[in-house]
C-alpha cells in the first residue's frame, strides 16, 4: 500500500526507473508503449500525492494498481524482447560456428588434396631418381663387363705374346754368352730381340698411361656425378642411395685400377730388366728374367683362360 511516509522515497525510486526503461534501445513501436506507461505511471503517482483530487481511497489504490499492472506488462514484453535477442544471438553464434566449422572442414580438404598431390609428386620424384640409379649402376655394371672380358682377352693376347718373347730369347741365351766382351757389337739376332723388347717396354708404357688417364677421367665423371646427387633440402632417401651407390663404384674403380696398375708396372719392370740383362752382356740375369716372365705368362694364361671357358 502506498503510504504518505513513502511517497517522496518510492516516487525517486520509480521515476528513476521509469527514466532507465524509456532510455533503453528498443523497436519505434515498444518504445512509445514505454513512454505510454511511463506517463500513466507518474500521472497515478502524482493522483496519489495531489491532495486536490477527489479520489477516495480505493480508487487511488485501483489507479496505482493499473500503473503497476502496465509496469508489469511492459516488463514482460521488455523481457520477450531480451529473451528473443538472447534467441537470435544464439542461433548467430551457432551459424557463425558453423559457417567456421565448414569452411574449416573445406580448407582441411582441399590442404589434403594439396598434400595428396606433393605426396604423388615426392614418389615420382623418388622413383625418377632411383631409376637413374638403376642405370647409372646398370651402365657401370655393363660396361665393368665389357672391360673385364676385353681386360680378360687382351691379358690373354698379352701372356701369349710374352710366351713368345720369352721362347724367342731362351734361344739366344746361349748366343748372348759367347759374348765376353761386355763392349762388343751384339750379334744381329740379339740386336733385334733387344729391338723387339724395347718395342714392347714401349707398349707396356703406353698402355700404363692410357691407364692413368682413363682412371683419372673416370674419377672426375664419378665427382660429378657425386655433386650432382647431393640432397638440396633436408635429407633424401634416393639421394643418399645414389651417393653411396656412387662412392662405391667410385673404391672400386679405384681397386680394380690399381691392381691393374701393379701388374702393368710389374711387366714393364721384368721388360726393362731383360733389356738392361741384353745391354749389358749378362746371360745368367737374362735368363733369370726369362724365367720370371715365362712363370708370370703362364699364371696370366691360365686365369685369363678360366674366364674365357
Amino acid at each position: 500500500m502506498w503510504k504518505p511516509s513513502d511517497s517522496v522515497k518510492g516516487f525517486g525510486v520509480l521515476e528513476a526507473a521509469l527514466v532507465k526503461i524509456t532510455s533503453l534501445h528498443m523497436s519505434p513501436e515498444l518504445s512509445k508503449k514505454a513512454h505510454g506507461v511511463a506517463d500513466d505511471v507518474r500521472n497515478a503517482i502524482t493522483a496519489m500525492e495531489s491532495n486536490a483530487t477527489n479520489l477516495t481511497k480505493a480508487q487511488r489504490n485501483e489507479k496505482i494498481g493499473a500503473a503497476v499492472q502496465e509496469l508489469m506488462a511492459l516488463q514482460g514484453d521488455l523481457k520477450a524482447v531480451a529473451q528473443k535477442k538472447e534467441a537470435q544471438l544464439a542461433n548467430s553464434t551457432e551459424e557463425q560456428k558453423h559457417e567456421r566449422l565448414t569452411k574449416l572442414e573445406s580448407e582441411l580438404a582441399e590442404k589434403k588434396k594439396e598434400l595428396l598431390k606433393d605426396e604423388s609428386m615426392i614418389k615420382l620424384y623418388t622413383l625418377q631418381k632411383e631409376l637413374a640409379e638403376k642405370k647409372l649402376q646398370l651402365e657401370k655394371l655393363i660396361e665393368k663387363k665389357n672391360q673385364s672380358k676385353s681386360g680378360k682377352a687382351a691379358t690373354a693376347e698379352d701372356a701369349k705374346e710374352e710366351s713368345a718373347l720369352v721362347g724367342k730369347l731362351m734361344k739366344l741365351t746361349g748366343s748372348l754368352a759367347n759374348v765376353t766382351d761386355k763392349k762388343a757389337e751384339l750379334p744381329a739376332p740379339l740386336k733385334a730381340a733387344l729391338a723387339e723388347v724395347k718395342a714392347r717396354s714401349k707398349k707396356e708404357s703406353d698402355e700404363l698411361t692410357k691407364m692413368e688417364t682413363g682412371n683419372k677421367k673416370m674419377m672426375a665423371e664419378l665427382d660429378s656425378q657425386l655433386k650432382k646427387s647431393l640432397p638440396t633440402a633436408g635429407k633424401d632417401d634416393a639421394l643418399a642411395k645414389g651417393q653411396s651407390m656412387i662412392k662405391r663404384l667410385k673404391k672400386e674403380e679405384h681397386r680394380v685400377f690399381m691392381k691393374a696398375k701393379v701388374q702393368k708396372q710389374a711387366q714393364l719392370s721384368e721388360l726393362k730388366a731383360i733389356e738392361s740383362s741384353i745391354e749389358q752382356h749378362d746371360a745368367k740375369k737374362l735368363t733369370a728374367g726369362l724365367l720370371k716372365m715365362q712363370h708370370e705368362a703362364k699364371a696370366a694364361s691360365a686365369k685369363s683362360g678360366d674366364f674365357l671357358h
